[in-house]
């Protein structure tokens, strides 16, 4: 096939926990520069999609640091207004949570009311809106970037993203795993 001759391009969309984990481990190496650059250009791109439900997690967790050290993300024409995504087969969409994504012991310890609350929660939240997004979106060959494993919910109704990714034959990778697939090799001495 022509795709294992060139760099297969895939539309990568990122979650919160990425985000953070850039700005926590990666922006403290000698090249942050270097890659400040290259994040900024995958994004004004549209390589990267930072959706507004993630940009505003962001900016709410562990005091705004990946917004701060990454002030690009808060630039407005670089952001996916993500309002008025829904998926495009909502009632699939909407059995696959009720039998697919959610932890079925978590589910029969609420009643009918309690889970539509919190599967419309869900269906706001970046993960939600990642899904979606991707679904949407899948002749773009969408790949989500999280650093979530697929094990352990930490007691949540809901599975983690990758796992939900893993039943939608949605591709996932680490930041490391994404920056590795794109040619970078980081230095990691600090400056």
């Amino acid at each position: 096939s022509q795709k294992s001759n060139r760099q297969i391009s895939m539309l990568g969309i990122i979650d919160t926990s990425s985000l953070v984990a850039i700005a926590r481990y990666y922006l403290s190496i000698k090249d942050e520069a270097i890659l400040l650059r290259f994040l900024e250009n995958k994004f004004r791109s549209g390589e990267l999609v930072l959706l507004d439900t993630i940009h505003s997690e962001a900016s709410r967790t562990q005091k705004g640091l990946a917004t701060s050290r990454m002030s690009f993300l808060n630039d407005d024409d670089l952001r996916v207004k993500d309002s008025e995504l829904v998926p495009s087969a909502p009632r699939k969409f909407s059995n696959q949570m009720d039998n697919n994504f959610c932890v079925p012991l978590k589910r029969k310890m609420l009643d009918d009311e309690t889970y539509a609350i919190l599967k419309e929660q869900y269906l706001q939240s970046g993960d939600g809106k990642i899904v979606v997004y991707a679904l949407n979106n899948i002749a773009k060959d969408p790949i989500v970037i999280t650093e979530e494993t697929p094990q352990s919910n930490d007691g949540k109704l809901f599975r983690k993203i990758p796992a939900i990714c893993d039943f939608l034959n949605i591709p996932h990778m680490s930041v490391a795993e994404w920056l590795s697939s794109n040619g970078v090799i980081l230095n990691w001495s600090h400056p």
